[in-house]
Formats: C-alpha cells, sequence, structure tokens
C-alpha cells in the first residue's frame, strides 16, 4: 500500500512560528518606490538610446521566408507543364 502525501502534512502545526518563518514580501511603498527607480532608470537608458523604443525596429516578414518555397513550387509546376506538353 502506498502511503498517502497528506500524511505529511498532519504533523505541521499553523502557528504564528510557522508563519513567522515563511517568505518576506516587501511594504506596498518599497514595491512601489522600487518600480519608479526602475522606470527613472528606464528612461534615462532610453533617453541615452539604450533601449530601443520600437522605432527602426526590423519588422519579421513572413512573405521573406516563404518566398524560396513559392519559387520552388513554381519552377516545378512550370516544369511539370513543359514536360506534359513535349510528351503529348
Amino acid at each position: 500500500m502506498t502511503q498517502d502525501p497528506f500524511d505529511e502534512l498532519d504533523d505541521v502545526v499553523l502557528d504564528e512560528d510557522f508563519i513567522s518563518g515563511g517568505a518576506k514580501e516587501a511594504a506596498a511603498d518599497e514595491r512601489i518606490a522600487k518600480a519608479q527607480r526602475v522606470a527613472r532608470a528606464n528612461d534615462r537608458l532610453r533617453a541615452e538610446g539604450e533601449i530601443a523604443d520600437g522605432v527602426g525596429k526590423p519588422r519579421f516578414h513572413r512573405v521573406r521566408k516563404s518566398m524560396p518555397w513559392i519559387l520552388i513550387g513554381a519552377l516545378i509546376a512550370a516544369g511539370i507543364v513543359v514536360v506534359a506538353i513535349v510528351a503529348r
């Protein structure tokens, strides 16, 4: 018989020691201050040209990737038509 994985939790007591031993999260005002510092740093880097703003960024062109396959398919189709005309 397999052991129930929840049996290990039977001995856990959710008291003040358990809660105080958990992960600590910064207070809301500390998180806001950190977010503002990051935003200011990003603004500074953007002004210095270190962060791209999307202008002049190369776009993904699917046509460019599929163009060789379209060309190859067209050439094969033209070859089949030529062979069919010649064989007739």
